[in-house]
């Protein structure tokens, strides 16, 4: 810890800016803002201007909150006692950002809150890139750091509650998503003990093993691990549970589903396709979320040209694809990605005779011919449309067997038949405003847009 030679009242822009760059909403930086130039003006009130973090006491923060009890408006009204706590708060959220930067100064704790109201929080969130950032903040070099990102992964992974994770047991595994195994048995590797509890405790420097984890440990290692990636406010296992539901359903990502994609009847594939889903109301749940996700993951695995019958009736657990199942599933209930299954009517087919040529004749199975004929009557279809079309064109990762290009900047890809799920979901993440369409059968159509 240092101390800063800094004036609190110039550090708070800096705090200020810092909320802006984690990526805090703009009402939760408006909110700090406002309450800490209560502060600021009661900082100047008492010739305190040039006080620095460290030379702030318990006494200034009595004196503080004596004058927020007292304040009056132009008005004459008083401040109600909720408010003082947001100002309270606010200050607390300010002195934990200099804990978190190593920075000597008054204990966030020695900043109570008035007597006989409940405590009220500015509500904090976490977006997406602060979950990445705090689970690869873990040492995993360690035992330690093994388990801790195990037990992280598993509070935003679920969505369980402290109790309800610290009741887990090794042999309790199936209960969680495919996606955090990996992590989990990564841990239990280093685990000899006999111990039937899923996450236990470490003791001294040779990290022996003790007893279950309790939850009050839980909530040490999730704040520890806030403020490790400098966050402004306390990170709780609750806050870290509904992470994932609240990146989902923020500003800029609203929940889409549950959805039908299918439409029934089409005649022609509409090259650029601008109607969009209307958004349905954002669930409220931890479950209804999972729900969603879910049922995406079905729609998928009954639809993309990858996965053999058996898998689908009774999926590995441990399988990989399943993992990129549900992040592409997660990008479709976000509205990241829109998806849409084009079906020919009463079963015909979806591209017949496209081109207007009568003795165009098509093979209707699969195989290397089927795919040849099914490129080239697809080819075919883009090329009365004006698209400029380029054979196997490279994309972010991998290549597409077909490219279509329009102007201006309309870019379609098409996969015939199979498709590699995990080239399919990183093009979706890193490629921008395209169209990807697999083609698995002669009546089928399926369109992902980024």
């Amino acid at each position: 810890m240092k101390k800063s030679s800094t004036s609190i009242i110039n550090h708070i822009p800096l705090f200020l800016n810092y909320c802006r760059k984690v990526g805090l909403s703009e009402r939760t930086y408006e909110n700090y803002k406002q309450y800490l130039n209560k502060f600021i003006l009661w900082l100047e009130k008492e010739n305190k201007n040039t006080i620095l973090p460290h030379q702030l006491t318990s006494e200034d923060a009595q004196a503080y909150k004596a004058y927020l009890s007292r304040y009056t408006d132009k008005k004459g009204h008083p401040l109600k006692k909720i408010t003082q706590n947001y100002y309270l708060i606010a200050l607390r959220a300010l002195l934990s950002h200099f804990t978190a930067k190593d920075i000597v100064s008054l204990l966030p704790a020695k900043i109570s809150l008035p007597r006989g109201f409940k405590r009220e929080k500015i509500a904090n969130f976490l977006n997406q890139s602060q979950i990445e950032a705090i689970l690869l903040t873990p040492d995993l070099k360690i035992q330690k750091g093994l388990r801790d990102r195990a037990i992280l992964e598993t509070l935003i992974a679920t969505g369980l509650k402290i109790r309800q994770i610290t009741n887990l047991n090794k042999d309790q595994l199936d209960v969680l998503p495919g996606e955090i195994i990996p992590h989990i048995k990564e841990y239990l590797q280093t685990r000899k003990d006999k111990n039937n509890a899923l996450f236990v405790n470490y003791r001294g420097k040779k990290e022996s093993i003790g007893g279950r984890l309790t939850a009050r440990s839980i909530e040490r290692i999730v704040n520890y691990y806030g403020r490790k990636i400098g966050l402004p406010f306390l990170v709780t296992p609750e806050i870290l549970r509904w992470a994932r539901a609240h990146a989902l359903s923020n500003e800029t990502i609203k929940i889409q589903g549950p959805k039908t994609h299918k439409v029934s009847e089409i005649k022609n594939y509409v090259l650029i396709n601008d109607s969009s889903t209307t958004p349905l109301r954002v669930p409220s749940t931890w479950n209804a979320v999972e729900n969603i996700i879910n049922e995406e993951i079905i729609w998928l695995k009954n639809n993309i040209p990858v996965l053999p019958e058996s898998y689908k009736e009774n999926p590995p657990f441990l399988k990989y694809d399943e993992i990129i199942l549900r992040k592409i599933a997660i990008l479709i209930a976000s509205g990241r990605v829109t998806a849409v299954e084009f079906v020919a009517e009463n079963n015909k087919d979806l591209w017949d005779n496209p081109t207007g040529k009568s003795d165009f004749k098509k093979i209707s199975r699969h195989g290397q011919e089927w795919h040849k004929k099914m490129m080239d009557v697809i080819y075919d279809y883009f090329k009365t449309q004006g698209g400029k079309i380029i054979t196997e064109p490279s994309l972010n990762y991998g290549r597409a067997d077909l490219g279509i290009y329009f102007k201006p900047n309309k870019s379609i890809y098409v996969e015939v038949d199979t498709v590699s799920l995990f080239k399919l979901w990183y093009n979706l993440v890193t490629m921008k405003n395209v169209v990807f369409l697999i083609v698995p059968s002669e009546n089928k159509l399926l369109e992902f847009k980024t």
